[in-house]
């Protein structure tokens, strides 16, 4: 069971990257005819989930938390009235969720420069506090 108050607070040594990798081509053949690649570099955010919660409780990531909120604003200022451009599951086929292709969000809002943050969301429905905001010039 997941305490009130230490969820909120759950984050405190949640880690969080925005990665831009290139888009190669290569690999091998495949009877799968997959979808066009995507033009220009992929913006993927990467973190690495909490295994403790503030209090130094040990936390099961993959028990423990239900989802992951990830938010976009055109500036830094992240709020609990802010609505989160979507959800990513916590845990996938048994493994916790570690990564997010951003470009994936629908409806993106138009700027070259947004800030993306993240909060994570356990079983019991408590959030943490947000992530530190970063910075993505998708240009």
């Amino acid at each position: 069971m997941i305490r009130r108050a230490a969820m909120r607070m759950l984050l405190g040594g949640f880690a969080a990257v925005l990665l831009l990798a290139g888009c190669g081509g290569g690999g091998a053949e495949t009877s799968q005819v997959p979808g066009p690649p995507p033009s220009g570099p992929l913006s993927v955010l990467a973190w690495t989930p909490p295994t403790t919660y503030n209090d130094n409780v040990p936390l099961d990531p993959v028990r423990d938390l239900d989802y992951y909120e990830i938010y976009l604003r055109q500036d830094e200022n992240f709020s609990d009235a802010d609505q989160p451009a979507i959800q990513v599951a916590a845990v996938s086929a048994g493994s916790v969720v570690t990564e997010f292709t951003l470009e994936l969000i629908p409806s993106l809002p138009a700027s070259n420069r947004l800030y993306v943050s993240m909060r994570a969301v356990g079983v019991d429905k408590q959030k943490s506090a947000f992530m530190a905001p970063l910075a993505w010039d998708r240009s």
